[in-house]
């Protein structure tokens, strides 16, 4: 066992744990609470650590899944589990912490039967997706029905009479994390999932690397634009929610932010998915600014209901936290070692 300090033990700890994402787990429980009028800056703060335990619950969980398939890529070696420097028996009690955390925090300021309920739903989706997510094909609509359940979780720390914004909102993070995860984890992950015979739908698309080149095929292109072409539908269907007015209201400038967010998606979408040879790195990069602006597009459409204070929060937290943490464990803003 290779001998460490207690800081570099820390960091290899926080490297676990992956708390640079945090934040936008915790917007999910945010969009549906403050749809549904939280303003409580108190509760706001105690979702933001339910989020936060249920961020380190799922990623700890997904690594100590998939420390035998992780181990066939040489750019993975480091990763705390991978390479030994933390064992899988302490990597099992922080998900069992981080369970235990968010249920009692639920139980004291959110209690309810439904809302506990669809926290519980929302870890059994996460956990069948880390343990069998790349032994199940189509695996990834569980993982992302758990994202969709999340937001109606956060919806229902408040109230239970959702409205309509509450449930197309939760379709959209149903359709952006098949994206996430079909295309763009699909495709970072393609080189060691296609070796490792790994039942992904890239992988059983026929997506592969070959000569340090990214092998696409037609299959897995029109899935990858039906997905977002549908993303865009919906985002349409909630400008025309009565609350939010946005298609034929004078709100000019507003709509104007929303054409250019949309056309950025699309730019950055494209690029993505032609990236010309395979590199992990540079496509981390471009996948970590189309979330960004995919969340943007979201949070900048629900202006007309949420006060610009919450939505500059939703927007900018995220995007402080995720730089701020990987420049401390990484030494670089936007390239995690995941």
């Amino acid at each position: 066992m290779i001998k460490m300090s207690l800081k570099n033990k820390i960091l290899e700890y926080f490297r676990l744990m992956r708390p640079q994402g945090a934040a936008q787990t915790a917007s999910i429980l945010f969009l549906g609470s403050l749809i549904m009028g939280l303003r409580d800056l108190t509760l706001l703060f105690i979702l933001f650590i339910i989020g936060f335990m249920s961020h380190i619950h799922g990623f700890v969980l997904n690594d100590y899944a998939d420390i035998e398939v992780d181990k066939r890529s040489y750019e993975l070696e480091k990763k705390p589990l991978v390479s030994g420097l933390i064992s899988k028996k302490h990597a099992l009690a922080i998900v069992i912490i981080t369970a235990c955390i968010g249920y009692a925090l639920t139980i004291v300021f959110f209690f309810s039967i439904p809302a506990l309920l669809l926290l519980s739903i929302a870890a059994i989706l996460s956990g069948i997706y880390n343990f069998y997510g790349k032994k199940i094909l189509g695996s990834e609509f569980i993982i992302s029905a758990g994202l969709a359940v999340f937001c109606l979780f956060g919806a229902s720390t408040v109230s239970l009479d959702f409205t309509n914004i509450v449930y197309i909102i939760s379709l959209i993070l149903f359709v952006e994390g098949i994206f996430i995860h079909v295309v763009e984890g699909g495709l970072k992950d393609v080189d060691h999932d296609y070796l490792a015979k790994a039942k992904t739908l890239p992988t059983m698309m026929g997506v592969r690397v070959k000569g340090g080149k990214l092998i696409l095929t037609n299959k897995f292109t029109a899935v990858a634009y039906i997905l977002k072409i549908t993303f865009f539908v919906l985002i349409i269907l909630l400008g025309f929610q009565s609350e939010i007015n946005l298609w034929f209201s004078d709100q000019y400038i507003l709509l104007a932010i929303v054409i250019l967010l949309m056309i950025l998606v699309i730019l950055t979408f494209y690029k993505f998915l032609y990236i010309p040879t395979f590199d992990r790195s540079k496509m981390k990069k471009l996948y970590a600014a189309l979330n960004a602006a995919t969340l943007a597009l979201i949070f900048v459409m629900l202006l007309p209901i949420i006060e610009i204070e919450f939505i500059l929060l939703l927007l900018l937290l995220p995007i402080t936290w995720y730089t701020c943490f990987n420049f401390v464990l990484y030494g670089k803003p936007l390239q995690p070692r995941v």
